[in-house]
């Protein structure tokens, strides 16, 4: 899934951009790539940017990327790290169920299995009719191991998609 999101027009788009340390040539394009937990060392990257009052004309994301791509340019200047900072929370690793207590303090390989188990909530679920049998036709909704409709919800309620 490869995204690319324009931010919105603002008051000032179309000036030049300047940061701490003075003016920037041309466009800012954050480029974002995919790979699960490289999202979060993204989000210090937009952070330390922000920061230093340099936002992105362009930001382009794919997987991981496309995802914080869309809560960047989704959000209004000043609820951009708000929403990143909710989002990364909700997906954190950690126990949802107290007989999982016992899984959290054996090695990370116990870690993994319950997230390949019982998936991230807010992020993806795992598909059991997927897992139980390879021979039932599904269809293409139904034969993924995993449902990302969490994730459409999750999105929903941090991006501004109008």
């Amino acid at each position: 899934m490869a995204t690319t999101t324009k931010r919105r027009r603002t008051a000032g788009h179309g000036r030049k951009k300047t940061g701490k340390a003075g003016p920037l040539p041309g466009q800012v394009v954050l480029v974002l790539q995919g790979g699960g937990a490289l999202g979060a060392y993204q989000v210090g990257v937009y952070e330390a940017m922000h920061e230093a009052g340099i936002e992105p004309d362009w930001v382009i994301g794919t997987s991981i990327g496309a995802i914080n791509a869309a809560l960047i340019a989704g959000n209004a200047l000043e609820n951009r790290m708000e929403r990143l900072r909710e989002f990364w929370s909700r997906v954190e690793q950690g126990a949802s169920h107290d007989f999982m207590g016992l899984w959290t303090r054996l090695p990370n390989a116990s870690a993994n299995l319950a997230t390949v188990m019982q998936g991230i909530p807010c992020f993806f679920v795992p598909n059991p009719a997927a897992w139980i049998s390879s021979h039932i036709p599904l269809g293409a909704e139904k034969a993924a191991y995993y449902s990302t409709a969490p994730l459409r919800e999750t999105l929903s309620e941090l991006v501004e998609f109008d």
